[in-house]
This record gives C-alpha cells, structure tokens and sequence, in this order.
C-alpha cells in the first residue's frame, strides 16, 4: 500500500511538472492580443488624435489642470509626430531592402545551377518556418527545427 501511495503521488508530480513547462504565463498571453489591437487601431490615426488620446488618458488617472493639459498635449503631439515620421522611414527603408534582396536573388540565380538554387530553397524555406516558429512560439516548429540542426550536426560529424 505504501509502495502504491508514493508511486501515485511520484507520477502525479511528474505530469505537474510537465503541465507547468507546457504552459505560458497567462498574463503575458492575455496582454499580448490586447497590446497588437491597440496598436492596429492607433496606427490609423493622425498625431493630433493620437497626442489627443494619450492625454485624455493620463488626464484620467492624474487629474491635470488646464496648463499641464495642454502642456502633456504639447509633449505628446511631439512625440507622435516623432514616431510617425520614424515609422514612415521604416516602411521606406524595407521597402529598399526588398528591392536589393530581389536584385540579390535574381543575381544567384543566373550564377547557380538548377540543382543549386534547389537546394538554396529549400534552405530558405527551412529559415522562413523558424522566422514563424519564433513569432508564433509554437512548439512543434521548435522541435522540428532543433531535430534539423540535430540531423545536420550528426552528417557534420559523419563527415569528419
């Protein structure tokens, strides 16, 4: 009997402790979804609205007078102002890098052989699906990539 007790309480420690590491803080994953809309519905919005909003928040929880509102206004306005403009350049200089990927491939293309630019591309799509694993989090992608790097460093070894 004291031999069944303590298997039971051993194995349900065991699936506790692997319940727990499958898990991620809820808080983290709750927050998150909120965060990416706020961002989607701010981003259509001028600096003028946006200074506009971020005040009238802030006049909520602290209470500002006239001038101090219409001083966070002047601060706030700035700084979308700012980040707008940094956004704009953002969205340029991808745009840019783009081009000269596209240049680069092309290039590669006329260089390499047909069973070259195979074996690039399936390179590449190996890159892309862990570029998706790491913003997904997904941890199937995790454990396809680590047995890829697993598998390339045995023919690494077998190699040798």
């Amino acid at each position: 009997m004291k031999k069944l007790l303590s298997l039971v309480v051993l194995l349900s420690g065991l699936g506790m402790a692997s319940y727990a590491q499958e898990n991620q803080d809820p808080e983290v994953t709750r927050n998150k979804g909120k965060r990416e809309k706020m961002g989607r519905r701010m981003a259509n919005k001028s600096p003028e609205e946006l200074a506009k909003i971020k005040t009238e928040r802030l006049d909520k929880e602290l209470k500002f007078t006239d001038e101090q509102r219409s001083q966070v206004y002047a601060i706030q306005l700035d700084e979308a102002k700012r980040q707008a403009d940094s956004r704009a350049k953002m969205g340029e200089l991808r745009k840019e890098q783009r081009e000269a990927m596209k240049e680069n491939k092309e290039k590669m293309g006329e260089i390499l052989t047909v069973e070259q630019q195979t074996q690039l591309k399936e390179k590449f799509a190996h890159v892309k699906k862990d570029k998706r694993m790491h913003r997904r989090g997904d941890f199937k992608m995790r454990k396809d990539r680590f047995e890829r790097q697993k598998d390339t460093i045995e023919k690494e070894n077998n190699d040798a």
